[in-house]
């Protein structure tokens, strides 16, 4: 049954609510942002005069209303998150809820009717020494693949047709490139080999999932030349904090093609100062990595510590410049800001990746224009080997030809 709230009491929550927002939030100009949208709903509840109101559904409205988006999905920009989030902390007040850090919007929920062979799924490839992330990949992808049988209401493994699961194979065409299609398949093979699964299907999909093919360079590009990474970090206003920040991730990510992770989880223990190094343990490979700490990167560090980093005593070097200041979350490749200095730049990013993730990619196309080995390449990137390196090269047509061996007569 639906929550029913007197307005006298919804009014009073809405008041603790403005004052927790003042009172962690330093920002006058995000605290009228938040608290303006707080009055806004607090006006939609009150304008027919009622005593009593079914809040949950007067929120709904309100968050279809401001976000364009229905409650509670992702909404389009980052401008609507920011509003997205005031309406849900209304929402979680409401329900006497304590404010959240971060949200997360509306994803979809594995069937119920399949629930109990993902949990099957999830315990057998933990049992095999499979790692919580590629659990949680894993199980993604089904969950998509059980989605759109559910469409088509097939309920049960045990009914799965061939031609349903054809029928899906077909649909993945025009929907994801060679990869992803064939990392998709690649884990249904996995699911459907699982004891648990496998003893369910009324047919033998294995003929069907042997022999993949994977066009290795259909993906989106990576590669900026030099010229354009410099104007990328020209359009970084460095006289701002946020710049001073902003330039320093950069740096370290087209400097030395760190990983997003690595950046953000840089220790201010992982710095030599004497020596002139930066000492680290990549997160992806645990391998150990010795960096000479440059001329560029060590006064864009100084400047960023001195004149930007708030002053606290955590030990990670990026910490976040708005209230409350504490490290980035998890979740947070910096990529959305990034783009943002490609666009100022006037660089042309349409069908390319832009982010930290394309400066990586550009320095090792970079070296490889320089003809630096690939084996140093593999090794200034943290690579376990040169094959994963030349993944990260292939754009670089040119140099692809000349490295390129003849083929051998037959």
């Amino acid at each position: 049954m639906a929550d029913l709230i007197q307005m006298d009491e919804l009014n009073s929550t809405m008041e603790d609510l403005k004052n927790a927002i003042i009172s962690n939030l330093s920002s006058t100009k995000l605290i009228k942002f938040y608290s303006d949208l707080v009055d806004g709903f607090i006006r939609l509840c009150g304008n027919k005069g009622n005593r009593n109101i079914v809040w949950d559904d007067y929120v709904c409205r309100y968050y279809e209303a401001v976000t364009g988006a229905a409650p509670y999905n992702h909404p389009g920009s980052l401008y609507l998150r920011k509003k997205a989030r005031v309406i849900l902390m209304i929402r979680d007040s409401l329900n006497g809820m304590d404010i959240r850090k971060l949200y997360r919007y509306n994803t979809l929920d594995i069937p119920e009717a399949f629930k109990e062979d993902i949990a099957g799924y999830s315990k057998w490839m933990l049992e095999r020494g499979n790692s919580p992330e590629t659990i949680k990949t894993r199980t993604g992808r089904v969950k998509m693949f059980l989605l759109e049988l559910e469409k088509v209401g097939c309920l049960s493994l045990r009914t799965l047709t061939i031609t349903q699961f054809i029928d899906y194979v077909s649909s993945l065409e025009g929907r994801y490139s060679s990869v992803g299609k064939s990392n998709i398949l690649y884990t249904l093979r996995n699911y459907f080999t699982c004891p648990c699964i496998s003893g369910l299907l009324k047919y033998d999909l294995m003929p069907l999932l042997t022999n993949l093919h994977t066009n290795k360079h259909e993906r989106l590009e990576s590669f900026y030349t030099a010229e354009e990474i410099r104007k990328v970090l020209g359009a970084v206003d460095r006289t701002s904090k946020s710049g001073k920040m902003f330039y320093l991730v950069m740096m370290l990510a087209c400097v030395y093609g760190l990983r997003s992770y690595d950046i953000r989880t840089l220790g201010m223990s992982n710095i030599d100062w004497k020596k002139n190094f930066i000492n680290l343990s990549q997160h992806k490979t645990k391998h150990y990595l010795q960096l000479p700490l440059t001329e560029e990167v060590k006064f864009a560090l100084l400047d960023y510590i001195k004149n930007a980093r708030p002053p606290i005593a955590d030990d990670h070097v990026f910490i976040k410049l708005r209230s409350p200041h504490e490290p980035y979350s998890g979740n947070n490749h910096f990529s959305g800001k990034i783009k943002h200095y490609f666009t100022l730049a006037g660089i042309n990013t349409d069908c390319k990746h832009a982010g930290l993730h394309s400066m990586r990619h550009s320095l090792a196309s970079s070296l490889m224009s320089d003809k630096t080995p690939i084996s140093e390449i593999a090794a200034i990137l943290g690579h376990t080997s040169a094959q994963t390196t030349r993944q990260y090269i292939w754009s670089d047509i040119n140099q692809l030809r000349v490295a390129a061996m003849e083929v051998p007569c037959i």
